[in-house]
């Protein structure tokens, strides 16, 4: 299919070619712009088909009357703005999960073993999706979906191309991702000085004798604490001996329950903390209100890209209850006008989409791809599922020997 302005380019580049003369030069010059006009013309129809196709959706999707999603920990809390747009532009009600995402998924995973099937979206992260989604068989894939040409168009997306997150490469969409060009961790302002926290200058500073029972956690039954040790099992700067130093060795007081964590960081009881993927926001934004808490940065040797908790990706269930409202919110929520959502209503986001063309908004600087950089994207292997899954199974049973 050629543009307009190729067409048009193309008819004067023939046109000069001709015998000169007024009314020769003009006829050709007509001919040939008119055959332009045809091949423009033939956009016409594809995008009347697409608007057509569109409207029938929504049009069956309002029918159906609702979405219904399972959602992670940062989606049921940051979405609202989302979904609450969703539901005005297409009168199409959302229907979100509370509560954590491992017992989200043993609930819908229950339910499909006895053939109930109540659930269309997964908004969920990577590593619940290769553990129980992509076995359990419970997902389709979501390319077939695409119809949006917005969605459509790879160029749009970083590096030109679709992501996404298991073996298959076809059922974990990634939509975001964070970026890791540094390691960070949080401390108190009042109990750590800044000539303490000058003289750490690698993850395993934090290690240090002085630090032993100064340290907080998200306990592993935690998405986030989970996540945050494969990665730092997996990372040049830290590795096995890194995970299992801090997990036994270093008198480290772990809660699966944020506030506490928080708490104890805010307050001073524990005043160092490693930062663990979503929990970082809200630590943010605790900060910004002048509570005395800081985030400090060190450099690691590789930049990466890296899937952050529950906010990275997007599935579709097999045997959708709503199969038209799922096939819509898919992909309005991708386009343009989704991602941009994303960006402008969740305060302190700490990771970005992987579209190329929508302003950062909210996006911390941190975490705003760079023009033109290369990043790796460990994630997006597909034998990452297996063997952040491997990495996991060594980090229980370290975590575990600290029962006995």
């Amino acid at each position: 299919m050629m543009r307009k302005d190729h067409a048009a380019s193309a008819a004067m580049q023939l046109a000069s070619k001709r015998r000169p003369g007024p009314r020769g030069t003009l006829a050709g010059l007509t001919a040939l712009a008119a055959g332009a006009g045809l091949l423009v013309m033939a956009a016409v129809p594809a995008q009347a088909d697409f608007q057509a196709e569109w409207a029938k959706l929504i049009a069956a999707a309002k029918k159906e009357g609702k979405v219904s999603i399972a959602a992670g920990g940062a989606p049921s809390r940051q979405y609202r703005h989302i979904f609450e747009k969703f539901k005005a532009k297409f009168g199409v009600n959302v229907e979100v999960s509370r509560g954590g995402a491992g017992k989200t998924i043993s609930r819908v995973m229950a339910e499909r073993k006895a053939k109930k099937y109540t659930t269309d979206i997964a908004l969920i992260s990577v590593r619940i999706n290769n553990q129980r989604l992509v076995p359990g068989d419970a997902l389709i894939p979501i390319e077939p979906l695409l119809i949006h040409p917005e969605v459509l168009d790879k160029s749009k997306w970083y590096g030109g191309q679709y992501w996404y997150g298991d073996k298959f490469l076809k059922h974990t969409f990634f939509y975001t991702a964070s970026i890791h060009d540094n390691y960070n961790f949080w401390h108190n302002t009042d109990k750590v000085s800044k000539e303490e926290i000058a003289a750490i200058k690698t993850p395993w500073d934090l290690l240090a004798d002085k630090w032993k029972g100064k340290l907080a956690g998200y306990a592993l039954d935690d998405p986030s604490g989970i996540q945050q040790m494969i990665h730092a099992w997996q990372s040049p700067d830290q590795g096995p001996d890194w995970v299992r130093k801090f997990l036994t060795g270093m008198k480290v007081t772990f809660s699966s329950d944020r506030r506490v964590v928080e708490t104890w960081l805010v307050r001073g009881r524990y005043p160092i903390m490693p930062s663990a993927g979503e929990g970082n926001e809200e630590l943010r934004n605790l900060a910004k209100k002048g509570l005395p808490i800081k985030e400090a940065y060190l450099p690691i040797k590789v930049g990466r890209l890296q899937a952050s908790g529950s906010g990275c990706c997007i599935s579709a269930f097999k045997h959708a209850p709503h199969p038209n409202a799922q096939k819509l919110f898919v992909n309005w929520f991708l386009t343009r006008e989704g991602q941009t959502i994303l960006h402008e209503t969740i305060p302190n986001l700490a990771r970005s989409s992987l579209r190329n063309d929508i302003p950062f908004g909210h996006v911390i600087a941190d975490h705003r791809r760079q023009p033109g950089k290369e990043y790796l994207y460990p994630d997006s292997d597909p034998k990452s599922g297996e063997r952040n899954r491997a990495v996991q199974v060594e980090i229980k049973k370290i975590w575990e020997s600290r029962q006995r």
